[in-house]
């Protein structure tokens, strides 16, 4: 061998390489080096065999440099190609002596990835696993995991995850991290906008309340990420200490601006609105007012002009009154904006201190508390006009005007002109959900709101006693809303204004997971969420949680002229990822055209709450999966595989894109002499698909699941005769006693000859001899999804359902394919050989 000749070349390579493994030294030995002022790739390192390990006997700044070799696809540095070398202190690395047995000019070719059984500690002596953060690459594990492993599995080098706080808190509690930045696999949101609401602009009349509502939502979430952790806070947000206090109060005042912003406006559309209500009063007033004093007037001196002078005078009088009042209301809106601020700032401590999560009922009532103070503060400042102006005001009450309709709070949506956009293109929803999309923004209208602003004043001054101040509560009159209670966030919380519990979800206590669609130009569409991977809740809590494996379309609605949104909505918040897309019918002569035909889920996340019983689900083999991409180049012969073990066969065009995907059954053995049952297989899990294929590519396909069908579902026997005897008579075939095995049809509940229902076509058993002749099998399609199991082995069958209605006398045609022999349209049967006992029977058209 080349190590061990006696004559050495003192070339490399000629006389062997001398390998070594050895640890990169720490930081303080490496000096500018690794920190921006070094030269070349160099890094001291201690290597095994070769160096001592103590300091003492050599220290790490007296370690020899050893040069980083670079891979071909590195780059030099030469035409601007470089990769930075990525090696830290404390790295095991491995590499080879340039000057061989002397030692003293070592290389690196490769460095060993850390585990997670590495511990990132400091460094405490040679050869000892410490951490490779350094001075100037530091990281305290709040913006990014603190990881320092490099192994084949998902928990090395954690990226952030794009879900809000809230859900990073709650996955970090059920991974049993507890949020600990040190820890490696803790979990940490992206950003803080995250699940945050943007409203866009928007002409609508209800704009300013929508924005309210979304400014009360965000401004919760954030209250919950700077109390995170937090304790003793419920009910004063003034026992918060250092920079928890400060950061509350800094975003008190800063949502309580950007309310009074959204605020201002409801104010001058309310003053515009009563304004525009008192203008045709005050004229009618006047003119009654005339017609009394000129009748009055006529009657006792029968003259004209005196009564017209008499009418006129009357009028004038009025003339000052009118004018202070159409002078003063130009001036509410100011005189009740000025008194926002505190007010708005006052709702908001209320809710810190009582509201725990989010609820849009919380964000409705602090829109009715707004709409109760701009009430209170317009009329407190119209009223002293009103005293003069009774006689021609004919009962007319500001007050009651503006408490009564939801028009008089609204402003005037912008009417359609040549700028406007059409309504059938206009935004679906002027709601953004940063990090996740578009938002329902169907809310409570804003009526209802009125009305339990109106309950809230009804419940009367003397409970405001018993809760705690707000800024202004007695000028303005706010009313005794949810929020100002410390209960409210107490489960099982009801009020006179309704069940508007805030604190931690329970099950009863939200709706679970729910699919909103949206948008599109059309209406109608309903579907329900369908769960796989379904799992109980830890701890205290109660109720199951699950990923989004499908949505069963319930209604497809109509006049989609493009697909609309699907939200999934976890109303309880513990969900988090699953997303979904629409499908329409764009074919104009097709029975649904304009309608929603499927909706396939892109992902699936996970912990969605499940709000009802869990339904059973199967595949749909009568529509087969859902073709969301067609790919091209395929082959009829080509086949697709799913993760259940099915296999499918593919229809294609002429330009291989394939357009239907039909499962294969494999064919049934008759079991003969055995009692089995028969079920269906449920979908539990994911179902994903691969198209095997030569030649095709680009074919995506997503699971379409139906509920399994509850009629003659369960448990299905099967009676097998292995003594003919009368006694066992199942029926009549054709006009002959039948006393072989049978089944029972899976969907319309017939019996049929055969051990097992297949998709071959075979006959259904009648009750008397008459009826076996009067009537020819029926053309039946069946698809479903059932296990067959008996004593010896289980058998695997899909099939379909689609039943066709069979006349009792007459024949039915078969299929197009021409399969099962029931063929023709004759209008009398032609008698078939009825089977011996134990065949199997039945080979004579029938059903499928």
């Amino acid at each position: 061998m080349l190590e061990e000749s006696l004559l050495k070349t003192n070339f490399i390579g000629r006389d062997g390489f001398r390998w070594w493994i050895g640890q990169i030294a720490p930081e303080i030995a490496q000096g500018k080096q690794i920190n921006g002022g070094g030269w070349g790739n160099r890094f001291r390192v201690r290597i095994l065999g070769y160096h001592p390990y103590s300091v003492i006997d050599l220290p790490d700044d007296k370690l020899p440099w050893a040069q980083a070799l670079l891979g071909c696809t590195d780059g030099s540095g030469a035409a601007n190609r470089a990769t930075s070398v990525k090696i830290s202190p404390g790295d095991s690395v491995f590499g080879f002596f340039l000057d061989g047995d002397n030692a003293q000019q070592p290389v690196i070719i490769g460095v060993f990835g850390r585990t997670n059984m590495v511990p990132s500690t400091d460094y405490k002596g040679p050869f000892q696993p410490f951490t490779g953060f350094t001075g100037a690459i530091v990281n305290d594990g709040a913006s990014i995991p603190k990881n320092e492993s490099n192994e084949s599995n998902t928990t090395s080098q954690k990226h952030v995850r794009s879900v809000d706080t809230a859900t990073a808190k709650k996955l970090n509690a059920s991974n049993g991290t507890g949020g600990d930045p040190a820890n490696p696999n803790a979990e940490i949101s992206a950003s803080k906008a995250i699940g945050k609401k943007v409203t866009a602009a928007d002409s609508g009349k209800e704009s300013a309340v929508k924005t309210v509502k979304n400014d009360v939502s965000n401004f919760i979430k954030k209250i919950q990420d700077i109390t995170d952790g937090v304790t003793g806070l419920m009910g004063n947000i003034d026992q918060a200490l250092g920079n928890v206090k400060q950061d509350l109060y800094r975003e008190i005042s800063s949502m309580t601006s950007s309310i009074q912003r959204s605020a201002t406006r409801m104010v001058q559309d309310m003053t515009k609105n009563l304004g525009d209500a008192m203008v045709p009063v005050l004229n009618q007033g006047l003119q009654v007012l005339y017609d009394g004093v000129y009748a009055t007037v006529f009657a006792a001196t029968k003259s004209d002009p005196a009564a017209t002078k008499a009418g006129t005078i009357a009028q004038a009088l009025l003339i000052g009154p009118v004018k202070k009042l159409s002078d003063a209301i130009p001036c509410i809106a100011n005189n009740v904006i000025n008194g926002l601020s505190g007010m708005i700032e006052g709702v908001l401590k209320n809710v810190v201190d009582n509201v725990t999560n989010f609820a849009s009922c919380i964000a409705d009532q602090v829109v009715g508390s707004l709409i109760n103070h701009i009430i209170g503060g317009v009329t407190k400042f119209i009223q002293p006009f009103l005293g003069a102006l009774d006689k021609i005001l004919m009962g007319f009450s500001p007050l009651n005007f503006l408490k009564n309709t939801a028009d008089a709070i609204l402003g005037i949506a912008d009417s359609l002109s040549c700028n406007a956009v059409s309504p059938e293109f206009n935004l679906a929803s002027n709601e953004w959900v940063i990090g996740k999309g578009s938002s329902d923004k169907v809310g409570r209208p804003v009526s209802d709101i009125l009305e339990t602003a109106n309950q809230a004043l009804s419940v009367g001054t003397a409970a405001l006693d018993t809760i705690q101040d707000i800024a202004g509560a007695a000028d303005s009159a706010l009313g005794v809303f949810d929020f100002m209670n410390p209960s409210v966030s107490v489960p099982g919380f009801e009020s006179v204004l309704g069940n508007c519990y805030t604190g931690p979800p329970v099950l009863g206590g939200c709706g679970g997971t729910k699919i909103k669609i949206f948008g599109g130009n059309g209406e109608g569409g309903v579907a329900n969420a369908i769960f796989g991977g379904i799992k109980a809740l830890a701890n205290a809590d109660r109720g199951l949680t699950g990923s989004l494996l499908g949505v069963d379309l319930v209604n497809g609605g109509g006049g989609y002229t493009f697909p609309p949104f699907v939200e999934i909505v976890d109303e309880c918040d513990r969900g988090y990822g699953a997303s979904a897309r629409a499908i329409i019918d764009y074919d104009p002569e097709s029975p649904t055209f304009q309608e929603i035909v499927d909706i396939y889920v892109v992902t699936e996340g996970e912990n969605y709450t499940i709000g009802g019983e869990v339904e059973d689900y199967i595949p749909d083999d009568e529509k087969g999966p859902i073709v969301v991409r067609s790919g091209s180049g395929y082959n009829p012969d080509d086949v697709v595989r799913d993760s259940e073990g099915n296999e499918y066969s593919i229809q294609v065009d002429t330009s291989g894109r394939v357009y239907n995907v039909i499962r294969t059954s494999s064919d049934i053995e008759e079991v003969e002499g055995r009692t089995g049952v028969l079920t269906y297989k449920s979908v539990t899990n994911t179902v994903e698909y691969n198209a095997i294929s030569a030649t095709g590519a680009g074919l995506r396909l997503r699971p379409r699941l139906i509920k399994r069908p509850t009629e003659f579902q369960g448990e299905v026997k099967q009676v097998i005769d292995c003594i003919s005897k009368e006694d066992d008579l199942i029926g009549y075939v054709n006009g002959e006693p039948y006393y072989g095995p049978f089944h029972i049809h899976p969907t319309n509940g017939r019996k049929m000859v055969g051990a097992r229902h297949r998709k071959a076509p075979h006959q259904y058993i009648y009750d008397t001899q008459a009826e076996s002749l009067g009537s020819l099998s029926s053309n039946v399609t069946t698809t479903t999804q059932i296990q067959t199991q008996t004593s010896v082995t289980t058998v695997e069958v899909q099939e379909a359902v689609v039943p066709t209605p069979t006349p009792p006398v007459t024949n039915i045609e078969s299929t197009s394919s021409g399969s099962g022999g029931g063929g023709g349209s004759s209008s009398s049967p032609t008698p078939s050989p009825t089977p011996p006992p134990n065949q199997g029977g039945g080979g004579y058209g029938g059903g499928y």
